[in-house]
């Protein structure tokens, strides 16, 4: 009981320096989510860079997947305000809000050359939203997040599931 009890006490104490020394930590890694404009899967990389315990910026690529003949390239630059919620720090909350470029292209095939059409519309808009991770070992993180992305004509709920390697 003893060995358990100094073992636990042990792992709290590694977990909370390592939680607290954020500082130039990054991470890097998948998302998977869905995209409510075309209501279609997305998929990407996110990149973190910790300035401090309370904000780093996120910029993530992405790809929205052909759904209702539309398809897009969405990249973001995201800053994030983790609030960790217990005295080890594996669990956190994240207010977030950036800007987004987003080339959606649309198909669509013409009668008149019996061809496949596609047009690119490119926007610049705006991100808003919340996230929560959670903090698995010194080097895994889970996160799910869910945001609001306001572009002309292509406004949209994303919402993903991510894993991530930290260093």
């Amino acid at each position: 009981m003893k060995k358990i009890i100094l073992s636990i006490a042990a792992a709290m104490v590694c977990t909370a320096a390592w939680a607290d020394n954020v500082t130039g930590e990054k991470s890097f890694g998948p998302k998977l989510g869905y995209y409510s404009h075309n209501k279609s899967a997305v998929a990407g990389l996110t990149f973190t860079y910790a300035f401090n315990r309370h904000f780093r910026l996120a910029p993530e690529v992405g790809c929205v997947f052909r759904h209702n003949d539309q398809d897009a390239f969405v990249a973001d630059l995201n800053a994030q305000f983790p609030f960790k919620f217990e005295e080890a720090g594996t669990v956190a909350l994240y207010p977030l809000a950036g800007i987004t470029y987003t080339s959606w292209s649309r198909h669509f095939r013409s009668a008149e050359i019996d061809k496949d059409v596609t047009t690119h519309d490119n926007r610049f808009g705006a991100n808003v939203g919340a996230g929560f991770e959670l903090r698995c070992s010194e080097t895994l993180r889970l996160s799910l997040e869910a945001k609001y992305v306001l572009v002309k004509s292509y406004s949209s709920v994303v919402v993903t599931a991510g894993i991530s390697y930290v260093f």
